[in-house]
């Protein structure tokens, strides 16, 4: 899947979480998720993040670290949520947003033909996990996913509207 995909993804859920939320901690919250969306691809030096933080990405790559493995493993934003649980408020909100991108990431590469070989690792290494029927699944970059992500983006944007606002309005903000 590519970045726009796996962020517009990753708001579905987060988007209704985030109304529960002061406008400081939507904005940590919202950005966390959208970070962790694309986070797992790190792994890949031409991936959207990948080629921004190549001082990661590049030296993972020289260490044999192959596209979707360990990155794209459910104990990885297990970890980071356990981990934020130790934190203050703020950056425990930041580290439930951040793997909540990570499991949404996941979630979309599963939705892919290439599925992610060994996600429950250590169990079932060998295996390949997708969410679709290989006959549905799509490629990444592909007519396919094009209308997913846009489709994901009209829901969004009428989430957004939806939990934001009325969030808003219940609060007193527009009256």
């Amino acid at each position: 899947m590519t970045a726009k995909g796996h962020i517009a993804l990753a708001l579905l859920p987060a988007i209704p979480i985030a109304s529960f939320l002061n406008t400081q901690e939507q904005i940590v919250f919202l950005g966390a998720v959208g970070f962790g969306s694309l986070l797992p691809d790190i792994d890949e030096p031409n991936s959207f993040i990948g080629r921004r933080l190549g001082f990661v990405s590049i030296p993972l790559k020289i260490l044999g670290v192959k596209h979707r493995t360990f990155t794209h493993y459910l104990i990885f934003p297990f970890f980071i949520f356990i981990f934020s649980l130790f934190l203050s408020r703020i950056w425990q909100i930041a580290g439930f947003g951040v793997a909540l991108g990570i499991l949404m990431h996941d979630i979309g590469d599963m939705m892919t033909k290439g599925g992610i070989k060994g996600f429950l690792y250590p169990f079932f290494k060998n295996r390949t996990f997708r969410i679709l029927p290989k006959k549905f699944a799509f490629y990444t970059n592909s007519f396919t996913e094009y209308i997913i992500i846009t489709f994901l983006f009209l829901i969004d944007s009428y989430m957004y509207y939806s939990f934001m606002f009325n969030s808003l309005y219940t609060l007193g903000v527009y009256r």
